[in-house]
């Protein structure tokens, strides 16, 4: 089990994750919703470690986690230039890893070929399979669907159903699509001003879209109101 634990995080005097809490089991695929500024890539940066902690805890099975139980898949990733993409993925899951031709297959990556002539979409399909490489208990992955296509779309959704169907690791996806989060997440989390603000199950999935879509009219309609939209 991953356990976050009212963590305290955020950048000079300001805390952006103020007592954030937030349990997740192993197969499960947990969706982290939120406006922008919510505080959604500050939360994946303080798990994954790139931002210490102020105060709480996140454990893995009762001990603290590290760098090393977790691959972490950020908006838009680094690349080394003059890297090939064969080699970015012998460099996170090591030289000797197998399946890279099966990777190469499945999402359809020219890795003999440069990663500064890659696309956009290359990129992310690149690092999606650099997380998924490296075999680790707890994968981050935020915005993964930002820059690819519908086939790849699809390609990591089904990716990620067999990773839940392996029942091991732990997921945390942040997406700005609320159908992908719906479509995969066992849980979907609300963040907002730095805590999760409720916890939804599948069978609230509706009530939860329903609701930001009210808000989002509610704010349109009282902008009419107020002036005429031209």
């Amino acid at each position: 089990m991953l356990e976050i634990n009212n963590i305290q995080a955020g950048y000079g005097s300001k805390n952006v994750l103020d007592g954030l809490s937030l349990h997740c089991l192993p197969g499960e695929v947990h969706g982290i919703l939120g406006w922008n500024g919510a505080g959604k890539t500050t939360f994946f940066n303080t798990v994954f470690g790139f931002l210490p902690l102020r105060s709480g805890e996140i454990l893995l099975d009762g001990k603290r986690a590290t760098k090393h139980d977790i691959a972490f898949l950020e908006t838009e990733p680094f690349f080394y230039p003059n890297l090939r993409g064969r080699e970015f993925l012998e460099l996170v899951a090591g030289k000797n890893a197998p399946g890279l031709d099966h990777w190469q297959a499945v999402l359809d990556l020219p890795l003999g070929e440069f990663v500064n002539n890659y696309s956009t979409g290359m990129l992310k399909k690149l690092g999606i399979a650099g997380a998924f490489l490296q075999n680790r208990r707890v994968m981050l992955l935020d915005e993964p669907f930002n820059g690819l296509d519908l086939e790849s779309s699809e390609k990591l959704g089904w990716l990620l159903h067999q990773t839940k169907q392996q029942g091991e690791r732990i997921v945390l996806l942040s997406s700005h699509i609320l159908p992908t989060l719906t479509g995969l997440c066992d849980k979907i989390s609300r963040l907002e001003n730095g805590r999760i603000l409720t916890t939804y199950l599948p069978e609230s999935f509706a009530e939860l879209e329903a609701g930001l879509r009210a808000y989002v009219h509610s704010k349109l309609e009282a902008l009419t109101n107020g002036r005429a939209l031209t």
